[in-house]
């Protein structure tokens, strides 16, 4: 049969991803040559999630970044102390410099090879990037941060990357606190000369420029708000892509319980972000300008004008500065109660056909009020604290503004100063005790974003899939050899769930694990998945700790079906290809055939977009399972590790899926199956019982059976012996 001609040019990678490819190439064989080792999986999808309309360098910038390396240094000219380097040649794509030759020209690195190029063709396209280890002494200050990975590094290392903006803003509110003056230099001209010479050009001209500077202070500020608005939406988008990402890289085990609590602590690096922007900032930049604004006072009235303001300002501060621990106590505590009303709120939802069978609202009520009391006395003490260094400060500026005139007006009696001035220092020290005024909110906001830093912190403390590896291992299948040597696994602080001496399951093998519940059946399948990590002990998959082998590959490889496998809010065919590209609708129709979800899903409307509600509310046990089932089977993993996967399904249903494994188990594919249903044990060809959190029988499917039927058949009694007569009282007597 012929080949039917394929169209080239439809097929045909486009020039920006084309760009991506050489920019990937060009970054992993630079790590190369800085002795390091990115992983590959991840700057794959940190490439493919580049955006087509940032330019080229940004795009470098933002890979950097998403890897949680510095940002690169951009260079006007290839400098060859600083080899290897990022290039970009207009022809040749992304590479790597490596040297340069006799010629002049420099030797740049390409997938295609190395060839040689002018400089001219590198001008103003190159960049230097730290990825590896080895550090040249002209990079300095490029070495990469040794140490435990914080939130607070990241939100150091984001602002960096705006620092032109923050540049900008902060000159925009030096000047904009600049222009103040024209307003009290302004009054104090007009009482000073425009009155007393009865001067109206000069009246006009003054008040144009005062006009006009007015105007100009407020484009000012629309521009900084502009610039500002940039900033946060900035920070936002990759704060929080970047907390949402840790989250996704935690280790099952390491995930708090506390799913509402968890939500609140996220969120939290919202006010920190707050807290490093527009308030944090504008407060920076006027408290200098308030020491400006004294020696302005000093300089066109008299220092002892200038010292009113200045004495109440210290007095300000102080009084701020003495109840800050207290405010910063409630704000710790309020964190801790908000934390726990939405931990108790999200369970409420969750649960809420559980507690209404149980007749249980009246318990969780009691709790939500208990809770909500707590939050509403710190509320309230907070609230107090703040309330009352506001008033303090507010006071203070009312006395500060009542002493500068009554100084002012003995110095005017006195001829050492004029009306004017007074008018203008009296302006003035409204600007002075304005940053001071401040304190009172800056401080409330320091305190929750400590809190919530704090919270943020703790996240970052916890264990990660790959928590000390550098570079885990991708091999290109695992076939499910698995080896477990001393395991011991536990939940938390709990007695250990789980002990294994020794155990060894071979590829191709079809397990069934059978044994009472809370026996660590399902702990066993969870180790295996390298989703729970054991307290102690060795586990080995084709000859690979676990543990080092990246968790991407581990999904694609060892398909886990959960006993309580959860639905997300979607389509049903989001819900099918979760962490799947889309086969198309042929391959999703052929598997749904083999399951027989095609005939759940005919039977809606909607067939495939059909709305799932949140934890699939709306489709029975057996459905969700049957789904979650089929999801599976897309996956095509070399592994399948099964707990109860027919548990909630009907006979009919649960025979097709039966089917289906056994196809898998022709196929050569690795079986392990927790079950309490007699129908899964003609799939094995190995029994394990576990018992007592250990496992106890182990051996081919028809030995254990015979052993497990033998214990079940009742002994035979003794047969009774026979008894003497009881001896009569008499004879006891004699």
């Amino acid at each position: 049969m012929p080949i039917p001609e394929v169209d080239a040019q439809a097929i045909a990678p486009s020039p920006e991803q084309l760009l991506k490819d050489g920019l990937r190439w060009a970054l992993q064989r630079l790590s190369q040559l800085q002795g390091g080792r990115l992983d590959p999986i991840r700057l794959k999808e940190g490439i493919d999630r580049l955006a087509d309309t940032r330019k080229p360098m940004q795009q470098l910038a933002d890979i950097c970044h998403s890897l949680g390396k510095n940002s690169p240094k951009l260079l006007k000219t290839p400098d060859r102390p600083l080899v290897p380097m990022m290039a970009l040649h207009p022809s040749e794509g992304w590479g790597v410099i490596v040297d340069r030759a006799a010629d002049g020209s420099w030797i740049l690195q390409t997938p295609k090879g190395a060839v040689p190029v002018t400089q001219v063709s590198l001008d103003r396209a190159c960049a230097v990037v730290q990825l590896g280890p080895k550090i040249n002494l002209a990079l300095g200050l490029f070495a990469q941060h040794e140490g435990p990975v914080t939130f607070f590094s990241h939100v150091r290392e984001t602002l960096t990357l705006y620092r032109r903006e923050l540049i900008e803003t902060s000159l925009a509110s030096a000047f904009i606190g600049m222009l103040a003056l024209a307003t009290s230099l302004f009054s104090m001209q007009v009482y000073d000369r425009v009155i007393p010479t009865r001067s109206e050009h000069t009246l006009i001209i003054l008040a144009v420029g005062v006009l006009l500077s007015i105007l100009i202070e407020l484009g000012m500020k629309f521009a900084r708000s502009n610039i500002m608005d940039y900033v946060v939406v900035g920070l936002d988008s990759r704060l929080s892509r970047e907390i949402f990402d840790r989250l996704m890289q935690l280790r099952v085990d390491q995930v708090p319980n506390s799913v509402g609590s968890l939500a609140s602590q996220l969120r939290g690096y919202e006010q920190v972000r707050g807290f490093y922007t527009a308030t944090t900032l504008f407060t920076i930049i006027d408290a200098p300008l308030a020491l400006l604004f004294i020696f302005v006072i000093a300089a066109v009235a008299s220092p002892w004008v200038a010292l009113v303001p200045l004495v109440f300002a210290v007095i300000a501060v102080f009084i701020g500065l003495s109840i800050r621990k207290k405010i910063m106590a409630h704000a710790k505590d309020g964190a801790q109660f908000s934390n726990l009303k939405t931990g108790l709120l999200v369970e409420a939802v969750e649960g809420i056909e559980t507690i209404k069978a149980g007749s249980g609202g009246w318990k969780f009520l009691s709790r939500w009020i208990g809770v909500n009391a707590q939050t509403i006395t710190n509320d309230l003490k907070t609230r107090g604290a703040t309330e009352s260094i506001g008033y303090l400060s507010a006071s203070i500026q009312q006395i500060s503004y009542a002493g500068l005139i009554v100084v002012g007006a003995l110095m005017v009696m006195q001829g050492h100063m004029t009306q004017g001035a007074l008018i203008a220092s009296s302006i003035l020290s409204g600007r002075i005790l304005a940053p001071i005024l401040a304190i009172p909110g800056l401080l409330v906001q320091y305190a929750h974003a400590k809190a919530a830093l704090e919270g943020l912190e703790r996240l970052y403390q916890l264990k990660t899939d790959h928590d000390g590896i550098d570079a885990p291992l991708t091999p290109a299948a695992l076939m499910g050899h698995f080896e477990l040597t001393d395991v011991t696994f536990a939940y938390g602080d709990n007695p250990p769930a789980l002990v294994v001496p020794r155990l060894e399951i071979k590829p191709g093998e079809r397990v069934v694990v059978l044994g009472p519940i809370g026996a660590g059946k399902s702990s066993l399948l969870r180790v295996l998945s390298g989703l729970y990590h054991p307290t102690q002990g060795r586990i080995l998959v084709d000859g690979l700790e676990l543990g080092h082998i990246h968790r991407q590959v581990i999904n694609q490889n060892v398909g886990y079906l959960q006993q309580d496998h959860r639905l997300f809010h979607g389509t049903l065919r989001d819900n099918l290809l979760i962490g799947l590209p889309d086969p198309g609708d042929e391959a999703l129709l052929t598997t749904m055939r083999l399951t027989g979800m095609d005939r759940f899903v005919a039977s809606h409307p909607k067939g495939l977009a059909r709305v799932i509600a949140e934890g699939g509310k709306g489709l029975s046990g057996g459905q969700k399972q049957l789904v979650a089932f089929t999801r599976l089977i897309l996956c095509d993993p070399h592994v399948f590790l099964l707990d109860e996967p027919t548990a909630t399904m009907d006979e009919e249903q649960e025979q097709r899926c039966l089917a289906v494994l056994a196809q898998q188990a022709q196929a050569g594919k690795t079986l392990v199956i927790v079950t309490h249903k007699p129908a899964l044990l003609p799939l094995a060809t190995r029994i394990m019982v576990v018992a007592g959190n250990k496992i106890v029988l182990d051996g081919p499917r028809d030995a254990v059976l015979q052993q497990l039927q033998q214990k079940a058949r009742p002994q035979p009694s003794a047969a009774p012996q026979p008894t003497s007569p009881s001896p009569s009282p008499a004879a006891v007597q004699s």
